[in-house]
């Protein structure tokens, strides 16, 4: 039983995320794309015993150890996202476009100035710049019809008996000032009616939600490395992310009862989202033997101080009969709040095989526990940490990357899974990553390309309470392309 109150409260987070910080935002700001440099994205991440990368520096840091040349990186991209939706047998897709900065940063390599003493340090390495995390910007569609329950239905069971001017400002109050929820006059205790019920009745309406979001993460990464005998690689990052996040989204009710009294409602949410954080990265490599390099990465969670959330919400009301009018509308008052995030830690371990000059094979398994994740001050977010920690867990992501030279020309190939954040039976989230790429390199200019595809599949709940859901399936699939130019010097 407790289990199941708690997936409802996760399910009403995840409904209504725009009004309030909740599970949903931690989770979105926990994980990762993979993103950054096209080698690296050509590779779908698996860079972590390979190196000499600059998206190693916001994976496994000791990667900056690998580099003999300086070298300046710059990375433009596409990012094309796209949703299909599934609701009460109604199939829609939709999707948004965004051109970014997948990546931009300089590696400056130097050596002992006297190696009389036989100092075993063959270089060091210290790299700045800025790779791209996530990218946020989507457009998603849902419609169907249902005769079973509405939006109003879970405005009832929140508005529960309270009086009206202790309301939710967002949902609850807009519904009242609007008539889609009213009092029961001659009742001892204060009771909610709602207006399909009091002027109409309710057989089904056509339900729609469109959800735009817009937005990234970035981090800019400060790191330093060493190179000891050729075998050793040491690593540290000081890693600086900073976000925003946008999403505006309209739901729209309209009734179909033959001559309905309450013609249609809509609600519209809006929600900007700005906060930065700071975390620390370790890592190692070694060469075992000439052929195989193996590594390890260890992530401190991202501590977000300081985010700020500024939201609204419009309700409006279109009747066919006279209320005092057939229009009503409801602006709520701007919200705001400031609160802090906790990220999870992550461990990584990774191997590659390299072939010479034929080619090579890595791979990279990561562990990250979701259930960590905090919300805080702890006082003002007991519950809903108390979800995470239910309902979120531990993950194990894999990643794979082939690489084939052939000459100047380099061919790559790759695979990645990411297991669901959320526990059995709550949701889905797993994601699949498949990429591949070519690049072209000279001794001191090099240019690489590459595309990904990732998709998953989810619940997304239009509303959801103890009375009433509103389930469809949502699927995205996204495709990232990404050219790196890049140039060495001594």
């Amino acid at each position: 039983m407790k289990k199941f109150i708690l997936i409802l409260g996760l399910l009403y987070a995840i409904s209504f995320s725009i009004l309030a910080q909740n599970e949903e935002d931690v989770l979105r700001y926990s994980s990762y794309d993979i993103m950054g440099t096209a080698q690296y994205m050509g590779l779908s991440g698996a860079y972590g015993a390979v190196g000499a990368d600059f998206s190693s520096l916001s994976t496994n840091p000791a990667g900056i150890g690998v580099y003999k040349k300086s070298e300046f990186t710059i990375s433009p991209s596409i990012f094309f996202a796209n949703s299909e939706s599934s609701y009460n047998g109604r199939t829609l897709d939709d999707g948004k476009n965004n051109f970014a900065l997948g990546n931009v940063g300089i590696i400056m390599v130097g050596k002992p100035t006297d190696r009389l003493d036989k100092n075993p340090v063959e270089n060091f390495q210290f790299g700045f710049g800025l790779t791209r995390m996530n990218d946020f910007n989507n457009r998603i569609f849902i419609e169907g019809t249902n005769d079973k329950n509405s939006l109003l239905d879970t405005y009832l069971e929140y508005a529960g008996n309270k009086n009206p001017n202790s309301l939710n400002a967002f949902d609850t109050r807009p519904a009242f000032e609007t008539f889609l929820i009213d009092t029961v006059p001659g009742q001892s205790t204060i009771t909610y009616i709602d207006a399909y019920d009091y002027i109409g009745g309710f057989t089904s309406a056509i339900q729609r939600k469109s959800i735009e979001t817009s937005g990234s993460m970035n981090e800019v990464v400060l790191s330093g490395g060493v190179n000891i005998g050729d075998k050793f690689y040491f690593g540290l990052t000081f890693g600086f992310p900073y976000m925003r996040y946008k999403q505006k989204s309209t739901y729209t009710e309209i009734n179909q009862t033959e001559e309905p009294d309450l013609e249609k409602f809509t609600v519209y949410e809006n929600l900007e989202t700005k906060g930065s954080g700071f975390n620390i990265k370790l890592g190692a490599i070694v060469k075992a033997t000439p052929f195989l390099r193996l590594g390890a990465a260890f992530h401190t969670p991202t501590w977000f101080n300081n985010i700020t959330d500024n939201w609204n919400t419009t309700t409006e009301a279109y009747y066919n009969i006279d209320i005092d009018g057939k229009y009503f509308r409801s602006q709520s008052p701007l919200g705001n709040f400031k609160y802090d995030i906790k990220t999870p830690w992550r461990a990584s371990g990774s191997a590659a095989v390299v072939v010479g000059k034929f080619g090579l094979f890595s791979a990279d398994y990561e562990y990250v526990d979701y259930s960590s994740a905090r919300l805080s001050p702890t006082i003002d977010f007991s519950s809903q940490n108390e979800t995470i920690k239910n309902n979120f867990t531990q993950t194990h992501n894999f990643r794979f990357g082939l690489e084939a030279f052939a000459g100047p020309i380099i061919l790559r190939g790759g695979y990645a899974y990411q297991m669901s954040p959320f526990e059995d039976g709550v949701n889905d989230g797993s994601r699949q990553i498949i990429s591949g790429g070519i690049g072209f390199r000279t001794a001191e200019f090099f240019v690489d390309a590459a595309l990904s595809y990732y998709g998953t599949s989810r619940d997304y709940y239009l509303y959801s309470s103890e009375s009433a859901q509103a389930k469809a399936d949502l699927t995205t699939g996204n495709y990232n392309f990404i050219v790196t130019l890049g140039y060495r010097f001594e």
